[in-house]
């Protein structure tokens, strides 16, 4: 087994093989390789590549934005790899953010994250039958969508992150939905799976929310669609379980370091 740097020369076939066998959003992993590839690393298993991870600062925070192995991964290579990603890291200054499992949460708590929210996985696989009209279409596509992502993201996480969204998020599947109370980002993952992030609205705009999350159904529901969100935010968690979302599986918002300010009441999807 090693662990180390990712092998750039053969980085795209190694990757392209290894999300044959793991659920991973290939594109914002590439585009987070191309950006930075000092902080992405992997673990390979006679040449072939068994696990990923990678991190991205951004202005307030650091973001570990993918975390992926095989099966066969055991817990002491998930620690290693972390431990590595860590190590080259400015551990000392900002906060490290990481989505994580319930199993992810243990080791992670080795390394001295802490819990900073509950999330749940929302998932959405048919079944929210309602009205969809021109006029409700065209109240949620505002095209202007840039200075309220600016304006809405900043209030909800308390720093810049509309570079991050827009080189590394932002593909051609995306679909951007957005009143001026707020804006909703989504993208495909594969042909099965769109997945919706970011999405962050303004406390108490709940009527725009819910005619979003409309219009993500209509143009979206013959997929399946996910989400992370915060668990004890109860009007966001009824408005996903009132148009069918499943929100059986539980994850964490893990950090390090200092504790992040994030509105969590602004945040219908991590």
């Amino acid at each position: 087994m090693f662990i180390g740097w990712i092998r750039k020369n053969s980085f795209s076939i190694d990757l392209e093989e290894f999300s044959s066998h793991v659920f991973i959003d290939k594109t914002l992993v590439t585009k987070t390789f191309e950006q930075n590839n000092s902080l992405c690393f992997g673990a390979y298993e006679q040449n072939k590549l068994v696990a990923f991870i990678s991190a991205t600062e951004l202005e307030q925070t650091i973001l570990i934005n993918n975390f992926y192995y095989t099966n066969e991964i055991d817990d002491d290579i998930k620690k290693r790899i972390i431990k590595l990603l860590l190590n080259n890291l400015d551990t000392a200054i900002k906060p490290i953010l990481v989505m994580s499992t319930k199993d992810e949460k243990e080791i992670l708590i080795e390394f001295d994250f802490n819990e900073y929210a509950k999330f749940k996985k929302a998932m959405y696989t048919g079944g929210a039958v309602f009205n969809f009209s021109n006029a409700t279409a065209k109240s949620i596509s505002n095209e202007n969508f840039i200075p309220i992502l600016t304006s809405i993201d900043h209030k909800a996480f308390n720093e810049n992150r509309v570079e991050y969204i827009k080189n590394n998020l932002l593909k051609q599947s995306s679909l951007i939905l957005s009143t001026e109370f707020g804006y909703q980002h989504s993208y495909a993952i594969n042909k099965s799976y769109i997945k919706i992030s970011p999405w962050v609205m303004q406390s108490g705009a709940f009527s725009d929310a819910e005619k979003i999350l409309r219009g993500i159904i209509y143009h979206r529901g013959l997929k399946k669609i996910f989400a992370f969100i915060p668990s004890d935010v109860e009007e966001i968690t009824n408005l996903y379980e009132s148009y069918k979302f499943d929100l059986s599986n539980e994850y964490s918002l893990m950090y390090l370091n200092s504790k992040p300010s994030i509105d969590l009441d602004m945040v219908y999807a991590f």
